[in-house]
């Protein structure tokens, strides 16, 4: 007898579709699994006649052989323990269905030797595949949660059964078959909200004393979404700036949050629900480059640069990070995704983030410090500030210095009783320059006056063709905070501001 159901195996973020094809027959008993099953599916013939047992469906003493299609692909993890089993208990005729009916159904889950359906790691990625074209899915009720998610994404396109155990797998399809679909009504997932973590404190941009110019930099930056590179000596507040530069950012789109969902959960993390909020990457310098990049030797990984996806990559202390690590960033800002390739396996992650960068201007920290003198020799710095190589910070939209507040600076600023610029100020400027962009779709369209004053400045600078365009891509965004259809030449002026050369002056 020929029993058929579908599962899915994980490739990337993604997921394609396995059959399994179940045959029993007269002969000597047995149970094997072929097709490229790893170990751990080998080992759930064991699981599954033990799991049968415990729930009153003993197998017969049958020759029983289950086929993985396509059996060329390797396959991995225990998550084909419920559509083996399903297919098995199908062909034993403990379960009352049609293979047509079957044919819409497809499973994930795990099982205990007690017939109990465990939590399925990486169900998102597996179930959310635009590949699966089946219209029921069958999921333990420990992932009740991803679920929802799954119900939810799908509307009503497709139906999400939850169950515990092997009796309830066997009441979901004998109901399907029989079309009882009232009593069907209690496996399916019902409430579809799903639940947010309190996020606690939220750091606020008025805590900051000072640095508005630095402030106004982070607002143009996630307006436009530009990447950015703070330079400064310790203490000035570039850490605290960028640590509050993710509340600027929007809540992630449905889309969006299911594919940073579905990285996290491929690189090993298990989220509750979604990740409905921009993730924040700070990375520490002695990060290996497959960390960073993505890779690993058996199962390729996505890196710090896909977990920053949707998000923001800060570089705290970039200067630390190896030439080697930094000069990778080149290729991914360009293409936003990052391809790995070994031997017998390649992968290719998205990776679309900002870029948010923090340095010393030297090893010692007090270059040009109106405090402090610097320690460091000519040859020193140089070696240092080389790390940014030349195609790195043309790829920076923004440069931007900063200094020290000295002791006099920040008594008049604590006696000064005008607030701080918030983080709802800047987000108000923010979400209204994003629709006047919308709205108006302006051109990058230069008056005569700001024409001159770059042409001026690209001159003088001796600008490369890709540092000329991201001047007007920031000045463009700086009108659409101003609310300006022309880039005016007060909007190119301030941009050029934010191209400040790092250099050892």
């Amino acid at each position: 007898m020929y029993t058929k159901t579908n599962c899915a195996f994980i490739k990337g973020i993604d997921a394609d579709p396995i059959q399994i094809e179940v045959d029993s027959s007269k002969g000597i008993p047995g149970f094997n699994i072929v097709g490229l099953a790893d170990r751990s599916i080998n080992e759930a013939k064991e699981r599954i006649s033990t799991a049968m047992r415990a729930s009153e469906l003993e197998i017969p003493p049958h020759k029983i052989l289950v086929n993985l299609s396509p059996a060329h692909i390797k396959k991995e993890g225990v998550h084909f323990d419920l559509a083996i089993t399903a297919a098995v208990m199908v062909n034993c005729n403990f379960i009352d269905i049609i293979q047509k009916t079957l044919n819409d159904f497809v499973f994930f889950g795990e099982l205990s030797l007690k017939g109990e359906v465990k939590f399925c790691k990486d169900l998102l990625i597996l179930a959310l595949s635009k590949k699966i074209p089946q219209k029921y899915f069958v999921v333990p009720q420990a992932n009740l949660q991803e679920a929802q998610i799954i119900q939810k994404v799908f509307a009503k396109s497709k139906t999400v059964f939850v169950i515990k155990d092997l009796y309830d797998l066997k009441a979901v399809l004998e109901l399907m078959h029989n079309s009882s679909k009232e009593l069907l009504e209690s496996f399916k997932v019902k409430d579809f909200g799903v639940k947010t973590k309190n996020l606690g404190h939220i750091k606020d941009f008025s805590e900051v004393i000072g640095q508005r110019l630095a402030k106004r930099a982070l607002e143009v930056a996630a307006a436009g979404q530009h990447h950015l590179l703070m330079l400064g000596p310790p203490g000035c507040g570039k850490t605290m700036l960028a640590s509050r530069f993710i509340e600027l950012l929007p809540k992630l789109s449905l889309s969006q949050a299911i594919e940073s969902t579905k990285l996290f959960n491929a690189y090993g993390y298990q989220t509750s629900g979604l990740i409905e909020k921009a993730p924040l990457r700070k990375p520490h310098h002695s990060l290996s480059a497959a960390a960073f990049v993505g890779g690993g030797n058996g199962k390729i990984k996505p890196g710090e640069v896909s977990l920053a996806h949707n998000g923001v990559l800060f570089l705290d202390e970039m200067t630390e990070f190896s030439r080697h690590t930094l000069d990778q960033l080149r290729q991914i800002l360009e293409e936003k995704s990052i391809s790995i390739r070994r031997v017998n396996n390649s992968e290719t992650f998205p990776a679309d983030f900002l870029l948010l960068g923090a340095c010393n201007p030297c090893p010692c920290g007090y270059l040009g410090d109106k405090e402090k003198n610097c320690r460091c020799s000519q040859i020193q710095i140089e070696k240092y500030l080389g790390k940014l190589s030349g195609p790195l910070l043309d790829r920076i939209d923004i440069h931007l210095r900063l200094n020290r507040i000295d002791q006099e600076g920040l008594r008049l600023l604590s006696q000064n009783t005008q607030k701080n610029y918030s983080t709802k100020e800047m987000l108000t400027n923010i979400k209204a320059a994003q629709n006047f962009a919308k709205a108006t779709k302006p051109e990058i369209e230069l008056n005569l006056q700001a024409q001159e004053i770059l042409e001026k400045a690209s001159s003088s600078l001796k600008l490369s063709a890709r540092s000329h365009q991201k001047i007007i891509r920031v000045a463009r965004t700086i009108a659409n905070l101003a609310q300006s259809k022309k880039i005016q030449a007060e909007h190119i002026s301030e941009s050029l501001q934010y191209r400040q050369n790092i250099s050892l002056n």
